[in-house]
């Protein structure tokens, strides 16, 4: 599956991207108070390109990765943020370079 056929709502994903770009962690609070640490970046596959968000624990995968490399995305899920398609990597999901 290619990122231009991704629809909000779709689980259980396995991806390869290439990173274009990753921003530093920062902490959001959602509308319930619960706090989170994400990074924010940007993928793109042959033809597409979409926002990144990679979850909490999940970051810790980044370590090794930069902007310019290969990736498989496993298990992740799409969100939709004010019409913007997001890509995100959550506790279940695993980031391996290829």
């Amino acid at each position: 599956m290619n990122l231009g056929e991704l629809r909000p709502g779709m689980e259980e994903l396995d991806l390869d991207v290439t990173i274009i770009s990753l921003e530093e962690p920062r902490e959001v609070e959602t509308h319930r108070g619960k706090k989170h640490t994400l990074v924010e970046g940007m993928v793109q596959d042959d033809v597409t390109s979409r926002q990144l968000t990679v979850w909490n624990e999940t970051i810790s995968e980044l370590e090794s990765v930069k902007p310019g490399d290969k990736v498989k995305l496993i298990n992740c899920f799409i969100s939709s943020y004010k019409g913007v398609l997001s890509v995100n990597v959550g506790r279940e999901s695993r980031i391996e370079k290829l």
